[in-house]
């Protein structure tokens, strides 16, 4: 690494310098600490008595200690001007434990075997990794490999892991890191977790990394007043700590600069990412998050460099944002949490529903393809509800939900959902809770055959899946009930979706060959299915059901 890069800020691969690096005897350790005056380390590897590393003009710290081993502990004493000390982890250390306060020499010997993952039919499963972890019956090996076997078996694309970094306190998930190059000991070690990435490859499953590049943890040990000067964070305080506690990075200072760039690339490069979605956008885009308070150009301008870094890596760039987004930073796509406003008007009665008709046809026939349409952990625990309780009433919560995923599932989208939506759990999301994919009750495993069946439905056929389709919506009449057609080239899908309590009967338009009914007997239901339907036949559409079929083209 060029330091002078570094220092100006366009540093994207910061951590093959800084950290622990192993050499043909022993370990180097470096460190930027630029108002620091002094800095030693202490560690396993000399009893825990200190000592000095050279300081270079750059604000560089090295020394090479030749009995350092992979797994040995370590942090750092820094010295301010006036012999004022204070202890610190290693920013760029790859290991923390968390309850010791220090930082761990890695050794990662992981070699990747197979390729990243391109498709265009984004299907992705957003995970909390404790929430698979929590049985210690099984290794995180055996968690994982039960992971990849549950994605693909529901047709998921992609899996998008909420944050994996080291962070102290487990209600904040994982945002708010204290560690953005430390893979969590929560998830086992950098070995293992690699080899998980490389078994989504060889089953064909991208791997999405979510990252809070915003914020960092206020905690002692990490970036704050790391050289007993703010390095990282800003020197106004009335702006240094953002509205959830977390410090916020000064995105103006060169070293953050580098330091985020390097985050980056170090996640897609060194772990083979397919993709890298930015939680909380607004917290690098507005002062304080806040859209009232105005643009951070600083935030604005790194975050262009960030986007341009993780696609000059062949990897997707996906941005997450909490609000309406309405600024163009050319992400692949946006998560678009416009769908809670779609789960409030499930939440209605059915004869209410009708009001809101024309907020959904604008829904259907609205191009989204630079869009991810679908329903994160939040609307899991938002009003205290996962997204199956969220349905109305006591009865039919899980045909409600069978039609609202279907109306997902056939817009001109890609699509992602949380773990457990798949099978209806009923459970509000919580950090304490466990997910075990092989414990299911009887209703849910109705639940997740429907599932299956309407992804595979969405993977295989163009018409629904490629970004150039287009959408056709019908007026069939009727109260708060929705006919369209999807289509790319000669390949046509008609959609019907009944969100009322009424059954209906539609006089067929077109020779039909239904693909998904959400009644049928195979999901638990009542088993009254379409068929093969002949233009002008009805077609049967149950209370709260929905049903897909292929338009069958028409004889020469």
């Amino acid at each position: 690494m060029d330091t002078k890069v570094y220092l100006k800020g366009k540093s994207k691969n910061a951590y093959e310098f800084f950290g622990a690096h192993k050499k043909d005897i022993g370990y180097i350790f470096r460190l930027f600490a630029p108002n620091a005056s002094k800095v030693e380390i202490i560690g396993d590897f000399n009893d825990w008595q200190e000592q000095s590393l050279r300081k270079y003009p750059t604000g560089v710290f090295s020394l090479t200690i030749k009995n350092a081993k992979a797994n040995d502990r370590y942090k750092y004493v820094v010295y301010d001007s006036n012999g004022n000390t204070v202890k610190k982890l290693d920013p760029f250390s790859r290991s923390i434990l968390v309850d010791e306060n220090c930082s761990l020499v890695s050794d990662d010997t992981y070699e990747f075997e197979n390729n990243k993952v391109n498709k265009d039919a984004l299907n992705i499963y957003q995970v909390h990794l404790g929430l698979l972890l929590k049985d210690k019956s099984k290794s995180i090996k055996e968690h994982y490999e039960d992971l990849i076997y549950h994605a693909k078996d529901n047709n998921f694309t992609h899996i998008s892991l909420m944050p994996i970094t080291e962070y102290k306190n487990y209600k904040s998930m994982g945002y708010s890191s204290i560690g953005l190059f430390a893979l969590s000991d929560r998830y086992g070690n950098i070995n293992i977790f690699k080899e998980f990435i490389d078994k989504c490859h060889q089953e064909n499953i991208g791997l999405i990394l979510e990252l809070d590049l915003g914020e960092f943890d206020p905690d002692p040990y990490y970036l704050a007043d790391f050289d007993s000067t703010r390095l990282y964070d800003y020197d106004y305080n009335d702006i240094r700590y953002n509205y959830y506690g977390s410090m916020n990075f000064d995105l103006s200072k060169n070293a953050s600069k580098s330091y985020l760039l390097s985050v980056v690339n170090y996640w897609i490069k060194e772990f083979n990412i397919d993709g890298i979605c930015i939680s909380n956008i607004e917290n690098i885009i507005y002062w304080q998050g806040d859209k009232n308070r105005g643009v951070n150009s600083a935030g604005e301008i790194l975050l262009r460099e960030i986007i341009e870094l993780i696609r000059s890596k062949k990897s997707l760039s996906i941005a997450s944002y909490n609000g309406i987004y309405d600024l163009d930073f050319d992400f692949d796509y946006i998560f678009d949490n416009s769908m809670r406003s779609l789960i409030r008007i499930f939440q209605k009665k059915p004869y209410d529903r009708n009001n809101y008709k024309s907020d959904i046809y604008k829904l259907i026939n609205k191009n989204n393809s630079d869009r991810i349409l679908g329903f994160s952990y939040i609307d899991s625990y938002l009003e205290e509800a996962s997204l199956a309780m969220k349905m109305h009433g006591d009865m039919h919560k899980f045909d409600q939900l069978k039609s609202l995923l279907t109306l997902i599932y056939t817009l001109n989208s890609r699509k992602m959902i949380f773990m457990g939506d798949e099978f209806a759990d009923l459970r509000t999301f919580s950090i304490y809770n466990s997910l075990n994919f092989k414990k299911l009750d009887k209703g849910q495993e109705y639940f997740n055959k429907f599932f299956k069946d309407l992804t595979r439905t969405y993977i295989n056929n163009e018409a629904l899946s490629n970004k150039s389709s287009i959408t056709q919506i019908l007026d069939i009449g009727g109260y708060s009930i929705y006919a369209y057609i999807r289509e790319f080239n000669d390949k046509r899908m008609l959609i019907i979706v009944n969100l009322t309590d009424v059954e209906y009967f539609i006089v067929s338009p077109y020779n039909l060959v239904e693909l998904i009914n959400s009644h049928n007997l195979n999901y638990g239901e009542s088993g009254n299915i379409n068929g093969s339907i002949e233009k002008n036949e009805k077609i049967r559409i149950e209370a709260y059901g929905a049903v897909i079929f292929q338009i069958k083209k028409k004889l020469l």
